[in-house]
């Protein structure tokens, strides 16, 4: 069987049809964790006996897991085999290839997952040497099984997740402001479920999660903040940039991110300014760089209010301050507020020209 979507899984799981083997991968890790323990749920049971539920980790005795594989279920419809964040390197030839005979001959009794709820595969698209015993493991497993790879979500599927998810706990999130949280989050489903189910606390039975909640609990991802910063900066409103900063050192963000970020930030602010005095459309800046909806909307919103010339002063001046953060003793917060001075200066001589 060929790798399959998350909707089809569900499908799977809701019909009871289970197969033999499963093989759950990819970047959403809390997807890759939820369907695991859901099939484990219905296959061995909300409290899975000892008889007829083994669990490995990634590294185990190579006997044990074939003979755990190999039992007859004893008053249960399936033996469930669960192997978490296996690294097939750790295993010699002989161990890897009586892996592979075991997951080639398991019987209909037995359901054998694979899962990697907290590491990637050894063999994953992004590692720069691809382990054969990895890629032989998974292609045996879709030949006879289940491969599932859990994609890093678009923004407009988390949106849908999200009304979803608060749908099932009682709250109303309309889209506009499902797609506010997660711009204030980032993609992170992790920490998307953990900010929604403050809000659906705080909103209550029946209750609706508003903007004004969002911006009243809701903890924001560095990236969006500092957006708030440079657009305070371009925007003239020197308090407000301040402020800003002062709030991101108050809770302790270390100052060599924040300067990496804001200097991210202006070539964003730069490049969409480019774009569009070239007539194109910012959303077009996708075909070069991994750009988020967010990002670009924060980068043509900014690049309106400014000049090409004051924005390549500005990243000349951020770069220069990274510098002195990386040679000087001066105390990094002055340096950082000096910085903020440079810019809102910059932006003004912007705003005369």
């Amino acid at each position: 069987m060929p790798t399959i979507s998350e909707s089809d899984l569900k499908k799977i799981i809701s019909r009871g049809d289970f197969g033999t083997l499963y093989y759950l991968c990819g970047d959403e890790k809390l997807l890759v964790s939820h369907y695991t323990d859901l099939l484990i749920e219905k296959t061995a049971g909300k409290q899975p006996d000892d008889f007829n539920f083994h669990i490995f980790s990634d590294e185990f005795d190579v006997s044990d897991f074939e003979a755990a594989s190999q039992m007859i279920p004893f008053m249960s419809d399936y033996n469930v085999v669960v192997v978490r964040d296996i690294d097939m390197t750790k295993f010699g030839a002989n161990e890897s290839a009586k892996i592979l005979d075991t997951v080639c001959s398991v019987s209909g009794n037995t359901v054998i997952i694979f899962t990697f709820p907290t590491k990637e595969e050894t063999g994953a698209k992004d590692s720069k040497a691809p382990n054969a015993k990895d890629t032989k493991l998974k292609a045996e497993i879709a030949k006879k099984g289940t491969v599932v790879e859990f994609k890093r979500l678009t923004p407009a599927s988390l949106k849908t997740k999200l009304v979803s998810w608060a749908s099932k706990r009682g709250v109303v999130i309309s889209s506009p402001n499902a797609g506010l949280l997660v711009e204030y989050v980032g993609t992170d489903l992790n920490r998307l479920r953990s900010e929604l189910e403050k809000l659906c606390a705080y909103a209550g039975q029946g209750g609706e999660i508003t903007k004004e909640s969002i911006d009243l609990l809701v903890t924001r991802d560095l990236e969006s903040r500092i957006y708030d910063l440079s657009n305070a900066v371009i925007g003239h409103r020197a308090s407000d940039a301040f402020r800003v900063l002062n709030t991101l050192l108050y809770n302790r963000e270390d100052e060599m991110r924040i300067i990496a970020v804001l200097a991210s930030a202006y070539v964003n602010i730069y490049r969409a300014r480019i774009a569009v005095k070239s007539g194109m459309r910012v959303d077009e800046l996708k075909k070069w760089f991994k750009y988020s909806d967010a990002q670009l909307k924060y980068a043509e919103r900014d690049s309106r209010g400014t000049t090409t010339a004051a924005l390549r002063k500005s990243i000349n001046a951020i770069a220069e301050t990274d510098m002195a953060l990386k040679s000087t003793r001066t105390s990094k917060r002055l340096l950082l507020e000096l910085l903020v001075e440079k810019l809102l200066i910059i932006a003004n001589e912007g705003r005369r020209r």
